[in-house]
């Protein structure tokens, strides 16, 4: 019997990668076991700030079409462009869809929201308002309560779940110890996500892919929006039977793409030349051009293998640290 197909896409906001590389993240290990966690360089055409990038992964676009080129103002342009839930449901009516954020901006009218086109559930009151460790810790944790009590007793087709403690810890204290530890509570939300959907009556005929991403890094003392490694580098993983194997290479865009291949729907328009891709493709492209493309090595020198990037990034983003 073929499996039911679910996914959830958690987004956790500003988790540098060699940060969580320095955390306890149960959750997040048996992801990258079981599938993959890479890191993904933030495209060149978006800033490396919260809006444009999970414009991105709403949207399956980047800021060149979308134009969210902030967090303050929501572009007209933008409404052009439904969110993966949205055009799952277009596709599929008879699905249901989650969204649920501790960033008012994701999933209402407000600032350079709502960034998901449908729209979606919000803490009050707004963590913004406070902003700082006690408020988004507490918006977080009724986040997670909500969409916990809402994949255990619903049959929710594809759900968005966002988290941004770790982002607002990092703007006010640094990436210190402080940072960590509400990067680690980011993973035991996600953890008990897992345990509910694992705990689910019929999970046994349901196929789940969890993906899990943030949108960019940032620097030492704190802050982002510019062009350093540490704030452009951000990472992407994921689990789930129905993803090709060995994937190491993936960009914000393609998270848009895989949801939907998940359900066999196919993004039209200008999505569908945006240059976004399901999970595995950019592999398979390159595959093809390495054999296209044959080395002639000399009779002395040894010949490269051309993935061995791809691979040395797969060993730093999966398994033991």
């Amino acid at each position: 019997m073929k499996k039911e197909p679910h996914v959830l896409v958690v987004g956790m906001d500003g988790v540098r990668y060699d940060s969580l590389r320095s955390a306890a993240s149960p959750a997040l290990d048996r992801i990258a076991e079981d599938g993959f966690l890479v890191p993904v360089r933030v495209h060149a055409k978006n800033a490396t700030i919260s809006g444009p990038v999970w414009a991105t992964v709403a949207s399956g676009v980047h800021a060149d079409r979308h134009r969210v080129t902030g967090n303050s103002h929501h572009p007209a342009e933008l409404g052009r462009f439904q969110d993966f839930t949205a055009v799952l449901r277009s596709a599929r009516p008879e699905l249901e869809t989650m969204i649920a954020a501790s960033w008012h901006p994701l999933a209402v009218r407000t600032a350079c929201g709502p960034i998901f086109s449908s729209g979606g559930w919000v803490p009050t009151p707004d963590p913004e308002e406070a902003n700082d460790a006690v408020s988004w810790l507490c918006a977080d944790d009724a986040v997670a309560d909500y969409a916990s009590r809402r994949l255990g007793a619903e049959n929710l087709a594809v759900s968005f779940v966002y988290f941004g403690e770790a982002d607002v810890e990092a703007h006010n204290h640094g990436t210190g110890p402080g940072y960590i530890a509400a990067i680690e509570r980011c993973d035991s939300r996600l953890n008990h996500l897992l345990d509910v959907i694992d705990s689910r009556p019929n999970h046994h005929r349901e196929d789940w892919t969890v993906i899990v991403v943030t949108d960019h890094g940032h620097l030492d003392a704190g802050g982002h929006g510019g062009e350093s490694e540490v704030e452009r580098t951000a990472w992407i993983a994921a689990s789930g039977a129905s993803l090709t194997q060995g994937i190491t290479a993936t960009d914000h865009a393609d998270i848009f793409h895989q949801v939907l291949a998940t359900f066999g729907v196919t993004p039209d328009g200008e999505v569908a030349e945006s240059g976004g891709a399901p999970f595995g493709a950019r592999q398979r492209e390159r595959q093809e051009a390495s054999r296209q493309k044959p080395t002639q090595p000399g009779p002395t020198q040894q010949q490269s293998t051309p993935q061995e990037p791809a691979q040395r990034l797969a060993q730093r983003g999966g398994g033991a640290r």
